[in-house]
């Protein structure tokens, strides 16, 4: 909008300049002319489009005088161009010339004043300039701050997520130290107390007071077993399979490993297990013995079965042969408990393929 306001005043000027007097029609056909070049080089913003129109309008001055009237006009997206290093010093050179044209064959008074209005020109084609620039700079600015607010956001995020499964591990491991701590010393200290009093129940003759220690030994039995039950529920409860994944993944700092977790509900406690048993020992096999780069863990639930996919891509002769270590041996021991199979290949890199059933319910409630 600045750079049509110039040209509009400028046209104003030259105008008033030029028809001071002459009344020749051919002066209309000067205007437009101006008109036109100053038009499109503002539209198109081409620098070869303002090259050869230059050129164009400083041959046609030189053949009829009346075109440098309207200098400033079309020189004006010319002298924004002038503060490029290359290209400036020919548009210069350009104005210069025509300027001088212009004043060996228009009275001096007249070039005088094409002159003035070429350096108005010069300052309008600067201010807009310094405008535009300030608003691109302003408009990167606003783009780098909402940029760099995105990009904030984002890490917020990560480190409450972070500081989420920070807390929930830590929860999960407290909750199995408690466990640990109620099973080995209340459970001991239950167990010892009603190996006692069975001790003296038979030691000792008195109906009643066996009666009363039969009694005491029910109570007794009876919180040890709930203890027993609680401390199993609060072990089920660190499980908390994805987690532990998460935990192993984030623990393996070797090459760069990529989590695929697509379980909709977390497998059975043994299955759990027997998946983070595989995953710890894979990934210590890469650690100890491939050349990888890149690791992948897939985790997929069928309607009838959990998949585990372990891949890496180290080549093959950095690699034991299949079967070979204690540690698959041990995987395939865990995974065959489980009616499960294991695949291991060495196609592009070092593969794990795991499929275990799903428990059925009529089996579940068989064991029950």
């Amino acid at each position: 909008m600045p750079g049509v306001i110039n040209r509009l005043l400028l046209l104003v000027c030259c105008s008033i300049l030029h028809l001071d007097g002459q009344g020749d029609t051919a002066v209309v056909g000067v205007m437009l002319a101006a008109i036109t070049i100053s038009a499109l080089n503002g539209y198109f913003q081409s620098r070869v489009l303002l090259t050869i129109s230059i050129v164009s309008y400083t041959l046609a001055g030189l053949i009829w005088l009346p075109f440098f009237s309207y200098l400033p006009l079309v020189y004006y997206d010319a002298l924004v161009e002038m503060r490029a290093p290359g290209p400036g010093l020919w548009f210069t050179a350009a104005a210069t010339a025509s300027l001088l044209a212009c004043f060996l064959g228009n009275p001096i008074n007249k070039s005088l004043m094409t002159a003035a209005l070429i350096a108005v020109s010069f300052l309008l084609a600067h201010r807009t300039y310094a405008v535009e620039q300030a608003k691109e700079e302003a408009r990167q600015l606003r783009d780098d701050s909402y940029e760099m607010s995105l990009l904030f956001k984002e890490k917020n995020r990560e480190l409450i997520a972070k500081q989420n499964y920070e807390l929930r591990l830590a929860t999960l491991n407290e909750r199995g130290r408690i466990a640990r701590e109620i099973h080995d010393h209340v459970g001991h200290l239950l167990s010892r107390s009603i190996l006692q009093v069975g001790a003296f129940m038979a030691i000792n003759r008195s109906e009643e007071v066996r009666q009363n220690l039969s009694t005491i030994r029910a109570t007794l039995t009876e919180a040890m077993n709930r203890i027993r039950t609680s401390v199993h529920d609060l072990h089920d409860e660190t499980l908390d399979f994805r987690t532990r994944v998460e935990a192993l993944v984030n623990g393996f700092t070797f090459c760069p490993l990529r989590l695929h977790y697509r379980l909709e509900i977390e497998p059975e406690q043994d299955i759990g297990y027997c998946f983070l048993a595989v995953i710890k020992e894979g990934l210590n096999n890469i650690l100890r013995h491939s050349n990888a780069t890149r690791v992948t863990l897939l985790l997929l639930e069928h309607p009838a079965l959990y998949q585990l996919v372990l891949q890496d891509n180290g080549s093959p002769p950095a690699r034991d042969k299949p079967g070979k270590g204690l540690g698959l041996r041990s995987m395939d021991h865990r995974v065959s408990a489980l009616e499960g199979k294991l695949v291991i290949e060495q196609a592009g890199g070092y593969r794990l393929f795991i499929s275990i059933p799903k428990r059925r319910p009529e089996h579940e409630s068989a064991n029950c």
